[in-house]
């Protein structure tokens, strides 16, 4: 009999012989099994909802459940998988449920969950308190196993954007010495180990953001709040939320922003890197605009025609200078 994995992804997939459907009836009849299926069916259909999202091979994403294991000590473990984007991003969702690849079960409270997205890729995530998080690239975030029963906390490195259900446990987002406290709402995170700022734009609902040894600052919809890690102040200010959510979308924002923040996101978003000569150019110069689902070259293009600027290509490498 083959393993249940590959009989569970058969009947997603819609691609199940007569001996796997046999197979998957069989199993059905398992309590266990039962529930673990129905689970990782609502995941699945929950992703297939999610638009314009970039496809990858389904298959291959859900076989990534078992991708990259840790062994911190044998009774303590941390699992990492690497999350892909797409309809094939529900797969991963299962991995709150430990038993699903044969592996073996854990003391809940000794281990984490942990989600990545490479570089070029994105992901949506449904939490086991139903929330979801959709995860730009090169972004991380980890709970604890027992997420929901005790607390309601996440970890985050990157650019998420949260939308929280309501609970009488708090939702917390933390960010190294930061705390980003949730009501029930919709929110953009980013925060990036390599930017300047942290930002949080909310959507819909109530935040409120802590530092280490500051106070409590809360945000209304509609407001944008940045912590500049270079000169360690907060700016609050009035705008529009879908214009820094707008990467779920394939959209890319800039409001007078240095061309080495665009060039940032265009590392992540086309797994390409960007070079200035000199490399103060990057800093000196400011673009404002909207991307939207244009290539990496296109998006230069542009940037070289409003700025006076030219760029070279070797492979996935690109060198920008002045003309």
């Amino acid at each position: 009999m083959k393993h249940k994995v590959e009989i569970f992804y058969a009947i997603l997939s819609e691609t199940a012989s007569p001996e796997e459907n046999f197979q998957f009836q069989e199993l059905m009849k398992q309590k266990d099994d039962l529930f673990l299926f129905n689970q990782i069916k609502k995941i699945w259909d929950e992703a297939r909802e999610v638009k314009n999202f970039r496809s990858y091979d389904a298959k291959r994403a859900f076989y990534a459940l078992s991708r990259k294991v840790e062994h911190k000590n044998q009774m303590k473990r941390r699992y990492l998988l690497v999350a892909a984007s797409g309809i094939a991003a529900g797969i991963i969702l299962m991995i709150g449920l430990f038993g699903l690849m044969g592996l073996p079960q854990m003391n809940q409270q000794q281990a984490s969950v942990v989600f990545e997205t490479e570089t070029g890729n994105r992901s949506v995530i449904v939490l086991p308190d139903s929330s979801k998080v959709w995860l730009n690239a090169k972004t991380q975030i980890r709970y604890d196993a027992d997420f929901g029963n005790t607390n309601r906390n996440v970890y985050l490195s990157g650019e998420g954007f949260f939308e929280v259900t309501h609970s009488s446990k708090p939702f917390i987002v933390n960010i190294n010495d930061f705390k980003i406290q949730v009501y029930g709402t919709k929110f953009n995170v980013s925060a990036y180990p390599d930017d300047q700022l942290i930002s949080t734009c909310l959507e819909e609902g109530k935040i409120s953001i802590k530092r280490q040894g500051t106070k409590e600052l809360f945000v209304e919809p509609g407001q944008l709040i940045d912590y500049n890690k270079q000169s360690l102040v907060f700016s609050l200010n009035t705008v529009n939320p879908e214009d820094y959510s707008g990467w779920r979308a394939n959209k890319m924002y800039m409001n007078n922003e240095p061309l080495q923040n665009l060039a940032k996101k265009l590392e992540r978003k086309y797994n390409i890197s960007i070079t200035f000569s000199p490399e103060k150019l990057g800093d000196e110069i400011h673009y404002s605009g909207i991307f939207s689902n244009e290539s990496a070259e296109e998006v230069l293009d542009a940037i070289a025609i409003a700025s006076g600027l030219e760029y070279t290509k070797n492979g996935n490498a690109y060198t920008v200078r002045s003309r």
